[in-house]
């Protein structure tokens, strides 16, 4: 029998998410759409971004896992439900997209919404993905009394839960490093009066 490492997922969701919320709440939103000449992207892109993607991540494992039951609720996504695209004036085309693929051209067009609403369709996907990982914490806490094809899924979300997570650190690192080249400082900069 295999042992499997121990890790709290949860944990770690929560750590970068709360980073990712506080450093977003420090800027204003000349800093959130700033771009250095040439790059396509904004620290607003970055942030939309991760709101989409989360909201996505956990839409689309409940569409893919109906084995999980109803515990876990509906498969729609805050962007769908709430017509976030048609709300912040996304192209139509873009509705079912999360940032990732676009080219450059596109991504430097997108709307980015303003701070607060933005800061918290993030919050809210976060919070959500949150809530769907404790859920399966406390009803898979191991693969007792779990037929084999679910144990394997259970298996693959867990593995894509954590390659998420480092997506998510991935993009905090540039948006630190966005926020550095306007600023002077990124958050290992100790700031000079």
């Amino acid at each position: 029998m295999s042992t499997l490492a121990l890790y709290d997922v949860l944990y770690l969701f929560k750590d970068i998410h709360k980073v990712v919320l506080e450093f977003a709440q420090e800027l204003n939103e000349d800093q959130l759409s700033w771009r250095p000449r040439g790059y396509s992207t904004s620290i607003g892109f970055h942030l939309w971004h991760l709101a989409r993607e989360t909201d996505f991540l956990r839409a689309i494992i409940l569409e893919r896992t109906p084995q999980l039951g109803s515990d876990f609720g509906e498969s729609t996504e805050i962007w769908e439900k709430e017509s976030l695209a048609k709300k912040w004036g996304f192209p139509t085309e873009l509705n079912a997209t999360v940032g990732t693929g676009l080219s450059d051209e596109v991504a430097t067009t997108l709307p980015i919404p303003p701070k607060k609403e933005l800061i918290d369709y993030l919050k809210r996907s976060y919070e959500a993905l949150e809530a769907f990982v404790q859920l399966l914490d406390e009803k898979y806490p191991n693969f007792e009394n779990v037929d084999e094809e679910l144990k394997m899924k259970v298996q693959n979300i867990r593995l894509n839960l954590l390659v998420f997570l480092s997506h998510d650190c991935r993009h905090l690192g540039t948006m630190e490093c966005l926020k550095g080249l306007q600023t002077g400082f990124g958050s290992a900069t100790e700031k000079r009066e």
